[in-house]
């Protein structure tokens, strides 16, 4: 630092100084005072060092002594006020002190008393402050009842008014403080004035009305807030106090917005902040509000509507958190995938939805199978699609199996899943997706389901064997079975699962055709002109036969392919056909069918044989020469 900024800072603060010491000795108001007292502010400015925050010391847990102290005297002490103005209510009463009116204005301003020195106290002691705020709000609670309900000097409607004023009023108070106890208590005590003042809800669609205006100002501050328990607590009064009050004698139309706009909103909460008990009221509440309004509201237009905008808070939470595993079970978990609960309102919705596409025309839809399963799905699937968003792909790809499921029967059932199959698969290739796999071996399973079950009880003697409808649908069955196991079912990403999957298809498909075949023999003899002795011994030979083929088929490709499983497998199959050949064919069958039997089954067997001594061999051969 040179020698002219020295003298310049020790010019300054002897500038300082002087003003200072001139302030001090009453002469100010003069101009040099002034620009004396700006220097002195501006110097110090430059040399006060920033003031740090101050750190918050985390307060110390009460002890036992503490907390029955502070909490349990406090509550019996509040509790002890309340009664107390209660009971001087009820003597003044019975002893004709003071007049009706005059008893209920003064206990209201008992209670503004109270209250505002718990306002005053606030500051200094939060809990003690709030509780006397809330002792004060009930004492007036209490008169306002006591005006309208004991003495009757207020009509109902008045006194209605009256105690949710006291309430909004309670609940600003608990807003500007941030206390939730109080907010809590506001909301009981607004959505509980129609219970103790009405009479019979007299005015269903009035009620209404009240309950709509008290939830939108105490549900925005409880959601302003974060207040849990003050939500849990609206949620519980909105729909639980209009249901029983005017879901079934209110006006259909406001008994439909009701649900609707309380629903949505309480939706959209809870699945924002995660609180599962406020989603599962909103989300019941608001469909059951629906359903109420449908049973005496003929615009099904405006039942579909109203089904949208309750999905609306679904879809857009699912359209921001796609992921949906690994499922969590504790709600409040912040880690990735939806909570059970909230997988559960979204795959609800669409059956939900789909019960108010119905109601549009329920003859046509009746008579369409799998048309309301159809329209369901194709949102679906375009929102799934459109991006990877694997949860709405799923539902639109469960309600396009559920659509060709109602649409078709037999047979077609069967081309109709299979046609899903390809889709579902080929997609994954064309959109390099991930998900469509798992559909392709959802709708495998139905196809399997619908092929072995109701297609084959329906099948009939005129339907050919390995050329009828059924077995074509068999062999397409095994050629989509073996064509995702060939690489249609897309092995993407680090899935340990793929290659026990893969393996299950082959082993899937090799089943079908041994027994498909098999099946197929018995009644191809069964359906030719034979005698039932004969089409048996035919079919037991040429069944022996087969099997012992497709063993040595097996063999063959294990060892020209070298996989060891599959050549494992031709010999499990060879050795159910020297099972079935010693334990049936030697005691069953004819002598000329017994020696035909046996005689296959020396030639395949040593046909294997041959297979499994030259494959030595030429692994012998090799090793003589890695070792030369």
């Amino acid at each position: 630092m040179s020698e002219e900024d020295r003298v310049g800072r020790l010019e300054a603060r002897l500038a300082a100084l002087e003003a200072v010491v001139a302030g001090l000795a009453g002469k100010r108001g003069s101009g040099e005072a002034g620009k004396q007292s700006r220097i002195q502010h501006g110097t110090e400015e430059a040399i006060r060092p920033p003031r740090l925050p101050r750190p918050r010391v985390p307060a110390s847990p009460l002890s036992s002594e503490q907390w029955i102290g502070q909490r349990v005297l406090l509550a019996i002490g509040v509790v002890a006020l309340i009664l107390a103005a209660g009971y001087l209510l009820r003597l003044s009463f019975d002893r004709g002190w003071i007049s009706p009116i005059m008893r209920c204005i003064g206990g209201a301003c008992a209670g503004v008393i109270v209250g505002a020195v718990g306002w005053r106290l606030q500051p200094r002691y939060r809990t003690y402050g709030a509780a006397l705020i809330g002792c004060g709000a009930a004492i007036i609670y209490l008169s306002v009842w006591a005006a309208a309900r004991l003495y009757e000097v207020l009509p109902p409607t008045t006194g209605i008014l009256g105690l949710a004023m006291v309430s909004v009023s309670l609940a600003m108070i608990a807003y500007a403080i941030d206390v939730e106890a109080l907010g809590t208590t506001a909301a009981l005590g607004a959505f509980f004035a129609p219970l103790l003042l009405g009479r019979n809800y007299a005015n269903a669609d009035l009620l209404l009305m009240y309950l709509a205006s008290m939830a939108a100002g105490l549900g925005l501050v409880a959601a302003r807030r974060r207040w849990r328990l003050t939500m849990f607590v609206v949620a519980v009064s909105f729909f639980g106090v209009a249901y029983a009050g005017a879901a079934a004698r209110g006006t259909p139309w406001a008994v439909l917005l009701y649900g609707v706009l309380g629903g949505t909103a309480g939706i959209h909460v809870g699945l924002r902040e995660r609180w599962w008990e406020t989603r599962l009221l909103s989300f019941s509440g608001g469909w059951t509000f629906v359903a109420a309004a449908s049973d005496r509201l003929h615009h099904p237009w405006a039942i579909l509507l109203a089904g949208l905008l309750l999905a609306a808070p679904v879809w857009w939470y699912a359209l921001h958190s796609s992921r949906i595993l690994p499922l969590q079970l504790p709600t409040g978990s912040v880690a990735p995938g939806w909570s059970l609960g909230e997988a559960l309102y979204f795959f609800l919705t669409p059956i939900l939805l789909g019960w108010a596409v119905h109601g549009l025309d329920p003859g046509w839809f009746d008579a369409k199978p799998g048309a309301v399963a159809l329209l369901v799905a194709l949102p679906y699937l375009i929102a799934g699609y459109q991006r990877p968003r694997p949860a709405f792909a799923l539902v639109g790809a469960a309600a396009a199996g559920i659509a060709a499921w109602q649409h078709w029967e037999g047979v077609g059932r069967v081309w109709a899943l299979l046609a899903l199959v390809l889709l579902w698969a080929a997609l994954d290739h064309l959109l390099a997706r991930e998900d469509g796999r798992w559909f392709a071996l959802g709708t495998l399973w139905a196809v399997l389901d619908q092929l072995f079950g109701e297609a084959l009880a329906r099948r009939t003697a005129a339907d050919s064997a390995f050329v009828g409808a059924w077995a074509v649908a068999l062999w397409a069955t095994v050629a989509m079975t073996v064509g995702l196991a060939a690489g249609l079912w897309r092995r993407a990403g680090a899935a340990s699962a793929a290659p026990l999957i893969t393996g299950g298809l082959w082993a899937l498909g090799g089943a079908m055709v041994l027994f498909g075949a098999t099946g197929e023999i018995q009644r191809y003899f069964a359906l030719k002109t034979l005698s039932v002795q004969t089409a048996s011994l035919a079919s037991g030979l040429a069944v022996s036969a087969w099997w012992l083929v497709f063993a040595a088929a097996l063999v063959i490709v294990g060892f020209r392919r070298a996989l060891k499983p599959v050549r494992l497998a031709g010999l499990g199959v060879a050795g159910l056909a020297v099972v079935k050949v010693l334990l049936f064919d030697l005691s069953s069958l004819d002598a000329l069918y017994r020696v035909g039997s046996v005689f296959i089954l020396g030639l395949v067997f040593l046909l294997l044989a041959y297979l499994y001594h030259r494959q030595g061999r030429m692994t012998g051969g090799e090793r003589r020469e890695s070792v030369i």
